[in-house]
């Protein structure tokens, strides 16, 4: 852990995320819908973006050929600022969900094959989270799609 720890709202960075983001998803036909509030933690503001950035691109990309829809949203917990992402897409099992935090693991066929990735983005994020001492947990949603939800630590004091 070579990073400065300041104060990050991850509510900044979830609208810097979607903001730079949207014309990818209006490209595609995504929809983003954003909500929530201000999420205190302490870490690498450019890291924790990262995170967020790659978290976004991974829900739009990894989306559905139509009318598709990307969730963010930030919250608090009893002792952490939340980012949860979730998006429309292909059904996934735990088991498929579970290896998606694998270096080159791309789960299932691509719905858009123009897009070109190696499959590190999750695990980019994986290690972005643990490095701030936070949890990554994916979740298959029952429609479709995966609900990606990080907690890091609330900064002392909070």
């Amino acid at each position: 852990r070579s990073f400065t720890r300041e104060p990050v709202d991850l509510s900044l960075m979830a609208e810097e995320a979607t903001e730079t983001l949207l014309p990818l998803a209006e490209k595609r036909g995504v929809k983003i819908e954003t909500s929530g509030e201000i999420s205190p933690t302490a870490g690498s503001q450019a890291l924790l973006l990262q995170l967020t950035m790659n978290l976004v691109h991974n829900a739009i990309v990894h989306n559905l050929p139509e009318r598709g829809t990307v969730w963010v949203h930030t919250g608090i917990g009893p002792r952490s600022a939340v980012l949860t992402v979730e998006n429309t897409g292909e059904r996934l099992t735990p088991r498929v969900a579970a290896t998606l935090t694998e270096p080159f693991q791309r789960g299932t066929e691509r719905v858009h094959t123009d897009h070109v990735g190696v499959g590190l983005g999750l695990a980019i994020v994986r290690t972005i989270a643990e490095a701030h001492d936070g949890t990554l947990t994916l979740t298959p949603r029952a429609d479709g799609g995966l609900r990606i939800t990080v907690e890091l630590p609330a900064p002392s004091g909070i």
